[in-house]
C-alpha cells in the first residue's frame, strides 16, 4: 500500500511540474536555454538505477541480454504485474552458454531496491515470443514464453505463474504455432497450439484451458490433411455465441485451406472437418483470408466463383462469396465482393448478381483501364456494362474523375477513384451515393503485410 502511494505521488509531482512548465511557457514566451541543457540526456528515476544496479549483479562474463525475437513484446527487459499486488515486477531476458543458455530473470521492488525472486532457465536458440495473459483466474498475469529449439521445426511454450514469491511453471508443450482465445466462454483466455509436421503434411490443434489453477488438455483435432505451412491464425466468433479459431494454411501452389476450430458441449472439434474441404483458390496470386466482411462480428470464409466471360482465353477474375459456417457444417451466404487486391480496393455486390455478372478491362481513358462489371446474358453470351471503375493519378486526376459521365467515388493518397454508370437495367438500380457506399478500401495485415 505504502509503495502504491508513494508511486501515485511521483506520478502526482511529474503531473504539477509539467502544468508548471506548460504556463511558465505559455505566459512568458519562448524561454531561452543552453546547448547544453537542450542535449542533455533526461534523468532517470532512482527506481530505474536501481533495476540497472540488480541486472548488473546477474550479468556476469559471457551473459548477454536477448530479447524476444517476434510477437508484440521484444524488449530485453519488460514489465509485468505477475502476481497481481498492484506493483510491477521487472523480468529481463538473457543468454549465456551451457545446457541451459536461456534465462528469464524475475526482479521485485522491495523497500526501495530491485531483488532477484526467481529464474527461469531453458533450452534453446533463442527466445521466440513472450505473452502476458489472465490464464488461472487468479490475481497477476501468467506469463506465456515460446523458446526456438536449435535446429528443430517444433518449438518449446511454458506458461509460468508467480505465486508467493515463487515461480511455478503451469504448463509445458512443444508447438509450431500458438494463439489465445476464450474458446469454452469462462472468461479466461485458453492455449490454442498446433503442431504440424512439413515432411508428412499432417497436423494437430490442441486446446489447453485451465480449471481450477491446473491446465487441462482436450482432445487433439487434426487439421486438413496435404496442407504444407500455416500462413495464418485469426480469431473471432464462428457464431454469436460460439468463439473459434480460424487457422489458414497453403494446401498448394495456388489454394489455402481454412480450418475452423470450436469447443462445444465439453468438446474441442474441427468443424470445417468436411469431406469436401474448405479449399479456396487464389485470386491472381492473393490469399483469400477469413474475414469479419460485413462488420457483424463474425467471421466469414471465402469461396470464389468464376464469373461468365465471352474471352475464356483472355485475363480472369473471380467474385468472392462470403458465407458463415454452422457448427454442423451448413453454409449460410453473407456477402458477395470483387477484390481488386493489387489495386487495394474492393466493391461489394447484390447476392443476385454472383451467378449473372462478368469482369471485364475497359477502353483506356488517359492510359488507365478502368474494371467493368457487366451483366451476363447467357442466350446471347453477351454483357451489358453496369458500372465501371476507374483510378486516377497524375495532375489531372480530379478532373478526369469527374468528366465523361465519371464521378468521384473515393480518394486516398494520390489518387482518385471514380466509376461511370452503363446501361444494363440492373445500373438503374445505382445511383452515385449507392456506389460510393459499395466502394471500400482493403486493410492491410500488419503482422504480415498481406491484404
Amino acid at each position: 500500500m505504502e509503495r502504491s502511494v508513494a508511486a501515485l505521488n511521483r506520478i502526482r509531482s511529474i503531473l504539477l511540474a509539467a502544468m508548471a512548465l506548460f504556463c511558465a511557457l505559455t505566459l512568458s514566451g519562448c524561454i531561452a536555454k543552453t546547448v547544453d541543457e537542450l542535449y542533455a540526456l533526461p534523468r532517470h528515476s532512482d527506481e530505474y538505477y536501481e533495476l540497472q544496479k540488480a541486472i548488473d549483479g546477474v550479468m556476469t562474463e559471457g551473459v548477454q541480454y536477448a530479447a524476444p525475437v517476434s510477437g508484440r513484446n521484444q524488449q530485453s527487459v519488460q514489465l509485468a504485474d505477475l502476481d497481481g499486488d498492484g506493483e510491477v515486477e521487472a523480468i529481463v531476458f538473457l543468454r549465456t552458454t551451457g545446457e541451459n543458455p536461456l534465462s528469464a530473470c524475475i526482479f521485485d521492488l522491495m523497500d526501495g531496491h530491485y531483488e532477484l525472486i526467481g529464474t527461469i532457465e531453458g533450452s534453446g536458440a533463442a527466445f521466440e515470443s513472450v505473452e502476458y495473459a489472465e490464464l488461472d483466474g487468479a490475481a497477476g498475469v501468467e506469463m506465456i514464453l515460446g523458446r526456438q529449439l536449435s535446429n528443430q521445426v517444433l518449438q518449446a511454450l511454458s506458461v509460468y505463474t508467480l505465486t508467493d514469491g515463487r515461480v511455478v511453471e503451469l504448463l509445458s508443450a512443444n508447438y509450431s504455432e500458438y494463439t489465445l482465445a476464450d474458446l469454452d466462454g469462462d472468461g479466461q483466455k485458453d492455449i490454442f497450439l498446433l503442431r504440424f509436421d512439413p515432411e508428412q503434411r499432417t497436423g494437430v490443434a490442441e486446446l489447453y484451458r485451465c480449471v481450477d489453477g491446473q491446465f487441462e488438455r482436450a482432445p487433439e483435432a487434426s487439421m486438413s490433411a496435404g496442407v504444407e505451412g500455416i500462413k495464418r491464425i485469426l480469431t473471432g466468433y464462428l457464431s454469436y455465441d460460439v468463439p473459434a479459431v480460424f487457422v489458414a494454411s497453403v494446401y498448394d501452389a495456388e489454394s489455402i485451406v481454412t480450418d475452423v476450430f470450436a469447443y462445444r458441449g465439453g468438446v474441442f472439434q474441427n468443424v470445417s472437418a468436411t469431406d469436401t474441404g474448405m479449399s479456396v483458390q487464389t485470386v491472381r496470386n492473393y490469399f483469400v483470408y477469413a474475414a469479419d466482411i460485413d462488420s457483424d462480428g463474425l467471421i466469414e470464409l471465402p469461396q470464389l466463383v468464376t464469373p461468365p466471360s465471352s474471352d475464356p482465353n483472355g485475363e480472369q477474375y473471380s467474385i468472392i462469396r462470403w458465407y458463415n459456417l454452422t457448427l454442423g457444417g451448413a453454409q449460410r451466404i453473407k456477402r458477395t465482393t470483387y477484390h481488386s487486391f493489387s489495386g487495394g480496393w474492393y466493391v461489394t455486390l447484390p447476392d443476385e448478381w454472383a451467378e449473372s455478372i462478368t469482369v471485364s478491362r475497359s477502353d483506356e481513358v488517359s492510359g488507365v483501364r478502368g474494371l467493368v462489371f457487366s451483366q451476363w446474358n447467357t442466350g446471347t453470351r453477351s454483357a451489358v456494362p453496369i458500372f465501371t471503375v476507374y483510378a486516377f493519378s497524375g495532375e489531372d486526376r480530379s478532373a478526369l474523375a469527374s468528366s465523361d459521365g465519371r464521378f468521384v467515388i473515393a480518394e486516398k493518397g494520390d489518387t482518385v477513384y471514380a466509376a461511370e454508370l452503363g446501361t444494363s437495367p440492373w445500373a438503374a438500380e445505382l445511383s452515385e451515393e449507392t456506389l460510393r457506399k459499395m466502394f471500400n478500401f482493403i486493410h492491410i495485415d500488419w503482422n504480415s503485410g498481406e491484404r
